[in-house]
Formats: C-alpha cells, sequence, structure tokens
C-alpha cells in the first residue's frame, strides 16, 4: 500500500468510526418522548431529517473509500458511484452543520425540539432535547468534514462537465425533497424541523431555495478550491 493510500485508509477508518457512533446513537439511544413519539406514530418522519439522510450517505461514502483503498481493482465499479454521492452530500454535508451550529448557538429553539420532563429524557436546555456533545458531532459536524477531508485531499476536483450538471442535480434533489417535506407536513400536523414550524410557506419556500443555492455554491467554492491547493 503506498504512503497516500495509508493515509487515506485511515482517514477513512477515523470518519466510518465517527459517523457509526453517530448511527448507533440513533439506534440504540433513548430519546426524549416528544420526539420519539413524533418518529414512531407518524409517516415518514425519519427519513425527512437531511441530518439521517447526510449521515447515513457519507457513511456509505466512507465504506465504499476503505473498499477501495482494500481493494484497488474496485475503483473503476465503485467510483463513479462515489463521486454521485459526492456531489449531492458533500454540500448537503455543509448546509446541514452551517445551518445546525448557527441555530443551535444562537436560536435553539428553532433547532432543537421542547424537552418532555421525565425520568428517561437527556438533559434538557432550557427545556429543550439535547444530544450528547460526541453523538451531536458524530450526527451534525462530522459527515461535512468526512467528505471534505477526503475531497480535498484524496479525491480529483470535478470537471467542467460534471459541474455543469451540479445545478440539475441540487435542484432536483431540492424539489423532491421540499415536495416530501410539505406533503407529509399536511398529513402529520408537523415539519421535521422547528424552523419549518414556525415559518409561512413563503419563507419555507426561500429556505428550500436559499439552502440550495448555499449548497451549490459550497461545491464551486470547493471545486475552486481544490484547484488552486494543487
Amino acid at each position: 500500500m503506498s504512503r497516500r493510500r495509508g493515509r487515506a485508509f485511515v482517514a477513512h477508518i477515523l470518519s466510518a468510526c465517527a459517523m457509526g457512533h453517530g448511527l448507533m446513537y440513533t439506534e440504540r439511544n433513548p430519546i426524549d418522548k416528544t420526539v420519539a413519539n413524533r418518529i414512531s406514530e407518524h409517516k415518514s418522519v425519519l427519513t425527512l431529517y437531511l441530518t439521517i439522510q447526510a449521515l447515513v450517505a457519507s457513511w456509505v461514502y466512507i465504506v465504499l473509500s476503505l473498499i477501495q483503498d482494500m481493494f484497488p481493482m474496485t475503483r473503476r465499479y465503485l467510483h463513479p458511484l462515489k463521486r454521485a454521492l459526492s456531489m449531492v452530500f458533500l454540500p448537503m454535508g455543509f448546509v446541514v452543520s452551517s445551518v445546525y451550529w448557527s441555530l443551535r448557538l444562537f436560536a435553539p429553539s428553532l433547532i432543537l425540539f421542547p424537552a418532555e420532563i421525565s425520568p428517561t429524557s437527556p438533559t434538557p436546555v432550557h427545556g429543550l432535547v439535547k444530544l450528547p456533545l460526541l453523538a451531536d458531532i458524530a450526527m451534525h459536524l462530522a459527515p461535512m468534514l468526512s467528505l471534505l477531508t477526503d475531497f480535498v485531499f484524496f479525491e480529483p476536483k470535478f470537471s467542467a462537465r460534471q459541474m455543469a450538471i451540479a445545478p440539475i442535480i441540487m435542484i432536483a434533489y431540492a424539489v423532491v425533497y421540499a415536495t416530501a417535506v410539505e406533503y407529509f407536513a399536511s398529513q402529520n400536523g408537523f415539519f421535521p424541523y422547528p424552523f419549518l414550524d414556525a415559518s409561512s410557506l413563503p419563507i419555507r419556500l426561500a429556505i428550500y431555495v436559499g439552502a440550495s443555492c448555499i449548497g451549490l455554491g459550497c461545491l464551486m467554492f470547493l471545486n475552486r478550491l481544490h484547484s488552486a491547493r494543487w
């Protein structure tokens, strides 16, 4: 194994472990009853969280990277899938991290759910459900850092042709996601995030468009940064 592949392998192992912790936390640990009831009693709530989408997809990306590290002959089969995942979930991870941590620090009631005070509830912050710090970082920061590290240090930049289709992919994903969120909110009576519950339809549409533009801008900036770096 070359030195570069060795460094990539170590980075991928660390990333897989970090995000694996987040995945195991969502599966094994009790959460506040208010949030648990939303997930268990209503349609498709868990899959509507961009946090979960980014976490799962980023973990799959890193696992594919590990397979490619150990078996280089699989590159021709796995690399196209990795690039597709990276194009979507690298910018999504940036959007998730920037929105979550900004609101978490400055307007927590817009991103954290109210805590139901009970012996099984996690420690509330001003009456809001708070994740343990390691789980919080694993879910809301590790996906972005993992894909960013891999892209900057171990992957080539996106070609002009790939970047030309990036806006189409971003718009399509945003339309599908926004449509699903609005539909299931009409069925369930609530949105997956408190800041959407607090927003009117025009503001929600502006949020969907703004998040898509931020994601696309992030991808374009990182691709240029990659070019400048190398």
